[in-house]
């Protein structure tokens, strides 16, 4: 392949990435919510073999990178996995693959189908065009294992408390289960306090009695956060959100993103320079208390 006809640009939007060897780049695959079956992690290896140095790297994102492809090896190496059904990751100035914790189907604290909704946005938006670049994740609890505040769109799942006073008979076994101090019991009744309380539904949990259930379980959004040299953690816009709110809320970002956003700029710094009131009308969300829900 003649160097001077390649189209890097077009390389890296297919998720090659150059390395500082020269002519070498690491070939990023696509993987949504971190899972792979046995049959597809075969098929890396033997790509890892047959193009790379025989080893793949594991992102801070849950996606595969295999390093070390020649050049003259980048189109082989992808139609090669694309008929295993793996295809390229996401670079440059698009939505990347959507990262998530197991959530309810195995994390006994997850409170929402991670997976589910990680498959659901990723087939919807990844590798869709946007200023700069745009990253989600999707978090079973506010445990936020994935870090959703530290992304540019952020989905952690919470469930609101709700006690029956009637079945209540004080063991304290809640109160000693909240992390944060937001159970009490006094008189042999607990109590919530709304403004420390996190929604992790650990409370719930602990309940032996049904004293404590789940009045709502959803999503908590949170936008416009960043890792990187200049780190910035994300606004919360929503608490409790159900799915079509969340794709409702996620559709008018990506609308406000693309119309508003300056070329290479992130969606934090949009917000920053615009101000998050207009996002917020944009979206159709309210500030409450110097917070957001």
């Amino acid at each position: 392949m003649d160097e001077k006809k390649v189209d890097k640009a077009s390389i890296k939007s297919k998720g090659f990435l150059p390395q500082r060897q020269e002519n070498m780049f690491s070939m990023r695959l696509k993987v949504v919510s971190g899972n792979l079956d046995a049959e597809k992690l075969r098929a890396i290896a033997d790509a890892a073999e047959k193009y790379g140095s025989g080893y793949v790297h594991i992102t801070s994102r849950q996606q595969i990178e295999v390093p070390f492809v020649k050049l003259e090896d980048v189109e082989a190496a992808i139609n090669e996995l694309g008929k295993q059904g793996i295809s390229g990751g996401s670079a440059g100035k698009r939505v990347r693959a959507v990262v998530a914790c197991q959530g309810n189907r195995v994390c006994r604290h997850g409170l929402i189908d991670c997976e589910n909704l990680a498959y659901m946005i990723d087939k919807k938006y990844f590798g869709e065009a946007v200023p700069k670049k745009l990253k989600i994740a999707v978090t079973g609890c506010p445990s936020a294992c994935v870090r959703p505040q530290e992304n540019d769109f952020g989905v952690m799942g919470t469930v609101k408390p709700e006690i029956l006073e009637e079945n209540c008979v004080g063991c304290k076994l809640c109160e000693k289960a909240c992390k944060v101090g937001a159970i009490t019991v006094q008189e042999e009744k607990a109590s919530i306090d709304t403004e420390k309380c996190i929604l992790c539904g650990a409370c719930i949990s602990a309940c032996r009695k049904d004293a404590l259930r789940a009045e709502k379980t959803g999503c908590t959004i949170f936008v416009g956060g960043k890792a990187g040299r200049q780190p910035k953690q994300g606004t919360k816009i929503l608490e409790l959100a159900d799915e079509e709110q969340l794709f409702s809320v996620l559709e008018k970002t990506f609308e406000y993103y693309r119309s508003e956003g300056l070329d290479g700029e992130r969606l934090g710094e949009l917000l920053e320079r615009l101000g998050i009131e207009k996002y917020l009308n944009t979206v159709g969300c309210a500030p409450i208390n110097g917070g957001l829900s």
